[in-house]
């Protein structure tokens, strides 16, 4: 489904669009088309004009987060294609997105002050899923990422 897709677009709140973020930035580096949002006004509103090479990729540890189960909502009855990232178990997540994907549904230490384990577990498995994508196409993207370093390293050089 990755592999097809036109576009992938990334939403997710708190740490969860963090997650989000680095999705977009990796799948940049390979030349797949990639947004992320944290603004679920901004997504409905692509939504609204995506297109059958669309995919809307939601990230909720939880599962429960209600503006992303409302962006799901919005995708299915647009006939946009769904992947969703939550921890194992059912979920409002799970049942809508086409295709769900889990992480462990561990507990998180009381003072919780970043969503370490379930974000760590996310990032993973974006990391998964960004290394399977590549290998896929890998000499496409031996030339992508080349290409991305060599953009990066003339930026702040003053074009020398």
């Amino acid at each position: 489904m990755l592999i097809t897709a036109g576009t992938v677009h990334f939403c997710g709140i708190g740490a969860s669009g963090i997650v989000a973020q680095d999705a977009q930035q990796k799948f940049l580096r390979i030349k797949k088309g990639a947004t992320a949002f944290t603004d679920m006004h901004l997504i409905a509103t692509l939504i609204a004009n995506a297109d059958e090479h669309d995919i809307v990729f939601a990230i909720s540890h939880s599962g429960e987060t209600s503006e992303i189960v409302d962006v799901l909502k919005l995708a299915k009855e647009r006939g946009v294609k769904t992947i969703g990232l939550t921890r194992f178990g059912q979920s409002a997540v799970s049942s809508i997105c086409d295709v769900a994907l889990y992480t462990s549904c561990s507990n998180e230490a009381p003072f919780r002050s970043a969503a370490t384990s379930s974000r760590l577990a996310q990032l993973y498995m974006i990391d998964i899923l960004f290394l399977g994508l590549a290998a896929e196409r890998y000499e496409e993207t031996i030339q992508y990422i080349d290409q991305s370093k060599a953009a990066i390293q003339t930026m702040g050089t003053n074009g020398s």
